[in-house]
This record gives structure tokens, C-alpha cells and sequence, in this order.
């Protein structure tokens, strides 16, 4: 029994390295497709990151709807918000919001656990690079400030 079950759990063990070296090579062109500042920022203990950017057209023909997939990690003790309205885009000298009937993020994270979610943002189809930035909505007299920032290259335009 002994003889048989170790070169099969060897084996598999080959197989499955196989496996992951593939998925890593799609995984690397796809990055490069997408030309996103992919790295992971910090702040407040919680970690941000653009996983994915998608181009879509926005039904009318005149404007095109960039959804960026984002990966949250709260590494704080305590729980934290995000929103879609905490981000904006900026390019050239425009500033946009996220869509506002659109599905963005909205939750709140616990300490040591992730949550993924999108923001929507209807663009000119001129638009061809931007910068977003993670600027918290604050209350009162005090002005939000940009936390951190991803330089971004738009998919091709629809």
C-alpha cells in the first residue's frame, strides 16, 4: 500500500506545481494588458489594491464606464469604512466622481478580514490615463485629503 500511495502523492504534488507556474504566467499578461499601478497601498492599517480594470460602453454610445475591482485587508483592531465616494479620478485637469446609480463599494471591514468590491466612474472616451485617489469624505469644516494614490492606464477605450 505504502509503495503505491507515494509515487501518486508525488505525482499530484507535480501536477498541481504545474498548475500554479500556468496560472501565474496569465495572471502576469493580464497585468501587463491592463497597465495598472497594481500595488497594494496602506492606510489606517488597511491595505488597498486594484485588482482589475474593466472598459465598458455606457448604453448611450457617448461615454465609457471603467469599473475598477479593489481588494481591502483591515490589519487595524478596529472596523473601517469604505465607500465609493471616498475615491475620485483625476485626469488632465478633470476631476470624476464615481457613478452614483451604479453598484460601487460600501461596507464596513472588521478587524483582520478582506472585502471586495467596484467603482464605477462614466468617462469621455478620450480619456486614456488617470490617477485615482482614495480621498476619505469627511464631516464638518475639515477638508478630505488624498491618503493614497494609483497612476492608471484605461483598457482600450470602447
Amino acid at each position: 500500500m505504502k509503495k503505491i500511495f507515494i509515487p501518486i502523492l508525488s505525482a499530484l504534488f507535480i501536477f498541481s506545481l504545474v498548475g500554479c507556474t500556468t496560472g501565474g504566467a496569465k495572471q502576469e499578461e493580464t497585468s501587463k494588458q491592463e497597465k495598472v499601478e497594481n500595488v497594494t497601498k496602506a492606510v489606517n492599517n488597511v491595505d488597498m489594491k486594484i485588482e482589475k480594470v474593466e472598459m465598458k460602453e455606457n448604453g448611450k454610445g457617448d461615454k465609457n464606464i471603467m469599473q475598477l475591482t479593489m481588494h481591502f485587508k483591515n490589519e487595524s483592531g478596529s472596523k473601517y469604512g469604505i465607500g465609493g465616494n471616498d475615491f475620485i479620478l483625476k485626469s488632465s485637469d478633470k476631476t470624476y466622481q464615481v457613478k452614483s446609480d451604479a453598484n460601487n463599494i460600501g461596507t464596513e471591514i472588521a478587524p483582520g478580514k478582506t472585502a471586495t468590491g467596484a467603482l464605477n466612474f462614466e468617462l469621455p472616451k478620450d480619456v486614456k490615463t488617470g490617477e485615482l485617489v482614495y480621498q476619505p469624505v469627511t464631516s464638518g469644516k475639515e477638508k478630505s485629503k488624498a491618503l493614497a494614490t494609483w497612476e492608471i492606464s484605461l483598457p482600450n477605450n470602447k
